[in-house]
């Protein structure tokens, strides 16, 4: 029994001191990383170290993109029919007029072969009235001039008899006398009359002619528009430009109106940057921009800002302000920088790697020996890509480690070797 006492007496003694050796352990580990100098080693070659210095300041967005045509123009069919080939493809350069595609469309043409076949049976037609009138208007001159003659004998008689009836020598009878003149009275009428069915034959052949014609006419305006519907069946282009895109493929059914490819001018483009959105703060309207093709640089300005947020960015609409260079080309991969204002006579950094613009934040400044890094507070003010204001906090000529101290960011110093 004595024994057993002894045993579990000595059990949480031991425990007590494997416990009080390890925190002795921790707190020992904690002291040395935090007051020794030499707690941490960081080798020259792994850091970056950038001077703090004292100047005018460009604040700069930077955002990547693309060059896009202005204006997007598609290509569409004038016709339903089926393609029978298609001869560009995306990225090629066209000329106005050069040929996109061509369909079939084998209905369109026996309805044209047939809309010409009735114009000309019209024509005949037309022609054919046109004799007629011709040779009715004859007939009707000779009955006139029949009935004329007639009219004339008649005003003979009757002016002879007339003449002889006031002689009274009884050469004329009373009856032949009023014979003659309701002779000469009846050919006067049948002269009016023929005279009136004249002009309403005339006015009766016009109308029956514009009616001929109108539908002459009619096929005319029918077979010309057969005809350029079966020239829609080649599509061309609209405009000299680069091909977009083809939305069609040999054998394929289209309808009428269907967009067949997207073209855009090749010489009026913008660029189209995305930009972090908050970023996008500080840009506006009007603000200069430089383009980067990886060949050449551009000058620009800003048009547009996108009130929309798209995966965190927003797109930024510029203007290309120079010449563009031979490269350019829809869908060109570039570079954007914009400047958002110049700061004179302040004091400026290569941006740290976890720096925020308008914030506090900590970095290592290094001795004069260059041997050792303390951390610092300090304030940012406005930043751009690659430099940053410093508000208080560092001198000109500081110099600190820029690159990610994420490794050590928990000491209050380093040791660089």
């Amino acid at each position: 029994m004595d024994v057993q006492k002894t045993r579990t007496k000595s059990i949480p003694k031991r425990k007590l001191w494997f416990a009080l050796i390890a925190v002795a352990v921790v707190a020992a580990g904690a002291y040395a990383t935090t007051i020794s100098p030499s707690g941490y080693e960081v080798r020259r070659s792994s850091i970056i170290v950038s001077q703090v210095n004292q100047g005018d300041m460009n604040v700069e967005v930077r955002g990547n993109g693309i060059l896009a045509p202005k204006n997007i123009r598609w290509i569409s069919t004038n016709v339903d029919g089926r393609v029978e080939s298609v001869l560009v493809k995306s990225g090629a350069v066209v000329k106005k007029g050069d040929l996109i595609a061509e369909l079939i469309n084998p209905e369109l043409v026996q309805k044209t072969d047939e809309i010409r076949w009735e114009l000309e049976a019209a024509l005949a037609e037309n022609k054919a009235l046109a004799i007629r009138h011709d040779n009715n208007l004859l007939d009707a001159q000779v009955r006139i001039l029949k009935v004329k003659h007639s009219y004339e004998k008649a005003k003979l008689q009757y002016d002879a008899e007339s003449t002889l009836l006031k002689r009274n020598n009884g050469s004329v009878s009373l009856i032949d006398y009023k014979r003659s003149k309701l002779d000469l009275e009846q050919y006067k009428e049948q002269l009016q009359i023929e005279k009136e069915r004249l002009e309403k034959l005339k006015v009766t052949q016009e109308a029956e002619f514009q009616a001929n014609t109108a539908m002459v006419n009619k096929l005319k305006k029918s077979l010309s528009r057969s005809e350029m519907m079966i020239q829609s069946l080649k599509v061309v282009s609209n405009q000299s430009g680069v091909i977009q895109a083809v939305n069609i493929e040999a054998g394929q059914r289209v309808p009428l109106g269907l967009n067949v490819a997207k073209l855009a001018r090749q010489d009026q483009l913008l660029a189209e940057l995305k930009i972090p959105e908050r970023q996008v703060r500080t840009v506006e309207i009007g603000q200069d921009v430089i383009i980067d093709t990886h060949n050449n640089q551009i000058h620009g300005s800003v048009i547009r800002i996108d009130p929309a947020v798209n995966n965190g960015t927003v797109q930024v609409d510029v203007s290309l302000n120079s010449p563009l260079p031979s490269e350019a080309r829809p869908d060109l991969s570039i570079e954007g920088t914009i400047l958002v204002s110049k700061l004179q006579h302040v004091l400026y950094v290569n941006r740290p790697a976890l720096a925020q613009s308008n914030s506090p934040g900590t970095v290592y400044r290094l001795a004069a020996d260059g041997r050792e890094a303390d951390k610092t507070r300090v304030i940012f003010g406005q930043g751009s890509a690659d430099k940053i204001e410093v508000k208080s906090g560092l001198r000109n000529g500081d110099r600190i480690v820029t690159s990610n101290p994420s490794a050590w960011e928990h000491l209050n110093r380093i040791s660089i070797q």
